[in-house]
This record gives structure tokens, sequence and C-alpha cells, in this order.
């Protein structure tokens, strides 16, 4: 959607400027939509036939849609169904599609049980291919919870890459650190560090193959040792414990993937938006 030259969106009114656009439901284009500088956008239920939607294509000439269904009942189904429709046109190719849901306060849920049910419905469709951009709306979230759940939930679904991301074991016996400790310490090192995966894996039995997607890997491989890890591969062994995430600062430097942060930065896993 970065892409998509729309600035400001309003419902269709008098004295708009050319260069806004315009916003219409499906079910109310009904006729040829005037050409405009800033052209239109449509929002969809998912709920329209096959010839509703290439005929509101046809006629608006959208420059992006959203899906907003009316319900979240249903939605992943919902969500499948239309664009298995809407990939069938000619008339819809390279159209953004924002997946827009609502999660009224439910009694007795709190905002974990939001972002797990949210997750999963928006996460099943961006995996899948579906959507390019979302709107979140969940009533008794606070703005900054509401923005860092959609950063994770973009970046674990792999729609947008905002910050570091770090792969951990859950422990065991084999351990060979304090896991929570040493996996603070890099966070607070690396956590500027925006498309960057870092796994921090306690012993080498397991942690090599847990680790494979990772770019640069710390894993403990005896006593007071660390192994380090670009990729699959092993290129410094046996750094002592002491120095090994000076260590590993140094090799993401090594592989121009690092990044000085601003003075004034804190590092964290990054800022977050409701709206992408």
């Amino acid at each position: 959607l970065l892409q998509v030259p729309a600035g400001v969106v309003c419902r269709p009114a008098a004295n708009v400027p050319e260069g806004v656009t315009f916003l219409h439901d499906a079910a109310a284009v009904t006729a040829a939509a005037p050409e405009r500088l800033g052209g239109h956008a449509v929002i969809f239920t998912g709920e329209e036939s096959a010839e509703q939607i290439k005929s509101v294509f046809e006629m608006a000439k959208p420059r992006f849609i959203l899906l907003k269904p009316k319900s979240q009942e249903g939605v992943t189904y919902l969500g499948r169904r239309f664009f298995t429709m809407l990939r069938s046109f000619e008339v819809s190719e390279g159209t953004p599609c924002m997946l827009w849901f609502s999660y009224p306060k439910v009694a007795g849920q709190d905002e974990d049980d939001v972002v797990i049910r949210a997750s999963a419905d928006y996460g099943s469709l961006f995996v899948d291919g579906f959507g390019e951009g979302m709107l979140w709306g969940a009533e008794g979230f606070t703005a900054d919870n509401l923005r860092e759940s959609s950063f994770n939930l973009l970046q674990a679904s792999r729609m947008r890459i905002s910050k570091t991301e770090f792969i951990s074991c859950p422990s065991c016996g084999r351990t060979l650190f304090n896991l929570q400790e040493t996996t603070a310490k890099i966070q607070e090192r690396t956590g500027h560090l925006p498309g960057v995966r870092v796994a921090i894996m306690g012993c080498i039995v397991n942690g090599p193959g847990e680790m494979a997607d990772a770019d640069f890997g710390y894993v403990g491989s005896g006593v007071g040792k660390v192994d380090l890890y670009v990729k699959y591969d092993c290129v410094k062994r046996a750094i002592p414990f002491e120095g090994a995430v000076d260590a590993l600062v140094n090799l993401i430097k090594e592989h121009g993937k690092w990044v000085e942060p601003e003075e004034d930065e804190e590092v964290t896993a990054g800022e977050a938006v409701a709206v992408m």
C-alpha cells in the first residue's frame, strides 16, 4: 500500500479537493463513478456475489479496496471466498486490498484474548497471500497496545518487517548459560536492527536446527563457551561467555547488518501503528 497514490480518504461530499480519494460501500456503487484525481476506494463485506464484485470494479475502478465483514464469525472462510472470486477477474488484478476487522469488547475477555483471535483471523489470510494491509479496531485497547500488537502481527505473518526478530529455545537441562539474562542483553544491544533475525540457543544439541531461519546464531557449546553462526554455518567457536555478546555485535557489523542506534533512541522491539 505504500505505492498507492492516495493520501486522504473520505466519503463523497461537495467541495472536496480533487486529490482526495472517495470511499464507497460496494452496495452503493450502482453507476459509473466520475473520474477524479484522487480516484475511488470501495468497502466490500465479503458477502457480495462474483457478479457484484466484478460490476463494482468496472464502475468504480478503485485504487484500493477494503474487506470489512459485518461480523468476525467465519471471517477466514469469508475472506478466502472473497479473494478467490477477486483473483478470477482481470479487472481487479493489482488492486491492493486491506483487511478491516473490528473486535467489540466481550465480557470476560482481556486484551490477550483479542490479540489471539485477531492473529488467527488476520494471520491465516496474510500467510496465504491474501491482503496487503490492515485496519484493526478493538474496543478497550490502549493505543500503544494496539500499535504494538499490529506490528507484531504484521511481522509474524511476514507482511512487514519492522524490528529485530529474536528466536530462542525454551531452555532445558542442557542449557549452558542463563537464557533469560543473555537474551535480554542481546536484545538490548541489537533490538534496533529491523529485519535482522538473531537466534539465542542454550546448547548445540538442537540449537542449530531450531535456528535455521536466523541470520545470526548465539549457541552455547560448552561450559562458559559460545559458538556463533551465520545462517547455517558456525563461523566462530568456543568464544568465552564474557565476551560473546560483543563478538556477536562485531559479527553483525562484519556482515553489513549493523547500524548505530540514535543517541536518544530507546533500543526496543520497535514502534507500531494500528493501520498498515
